[in-house]
């Protein structure tokens, strides 16, 4: 519904490592691109790189969204979830990883649910995240996730991804 009252922000631009294909975009809703991240090692699925945003409101702040992803693995990932922070340009990044117990949520969620019914559990999975903040922008996010080897053998493609915005 606030859809309209952004139209005037300027989407904020990134560059994507040549291997990685886009798999999906748009220019509304929060989904803004999908990437497929080739698997690597003995890894059996490819990773997935997607790119958010929520607007300059409350739907974008931070904790409200790592919390959903940290909830997605086993364990206290969000305490446990290395993290580290750095700038470009004007524009602070943040970021953490953490890598164990996936689940993935599948099939319909029924409203006042915290979880689906069904979930897929993946072992030895790695999450990158970042929010990359900017002034009257809001907050933009970068998820990626997958086999641990893709993941880890993408990393540094992912910080120059998040170097690379504007």
């Amino acid at each position: 519904p606030k859809e309209s009252a952004q139209t005037g922000i300027e989407p904020l631009k990134w560059t994507a490592p040549g291997a990685w294909s886009l798999s999906e975009q748009a220019t509304t809703g929060p989904r803004r691109a999908g990437y497929k991240v080739p698997m690597q090692g003995n890894d059996k699925e490819d990773g997935e790189l997607l790119v958010l945003y929520f607007g300059t409101g409350a739907l974008g702040d931070r904790d409200k969204q790592w919390d959903e992803w940290f909830a997605q693995f086993d364990g206290d990932a969000k305490t446990q979830a290395k993290r580290e922070s750095f700038q470009v340009g004007d524009i602070e990044v943040e970021t953490f990883e953490h890598a164990g117990t996936y689940k993935l949520n599948m099939g319909p969620q029924r409203p006042g649910m915290k979880k689906s019914p069904v979930q897929m559990v993946k072992n030895d999975f790695r999450m990158l995240g970042a929010v990359v903040k900017t002034k009257g922008r809001g907050n933009w996010f970068f998820r990626l996730v997958g086999p641990n080897e893709t993941v880890l053998a993408s990393k540094s493609a992912f910080r120059t991804m998040l170097e690379s915005v504007k």
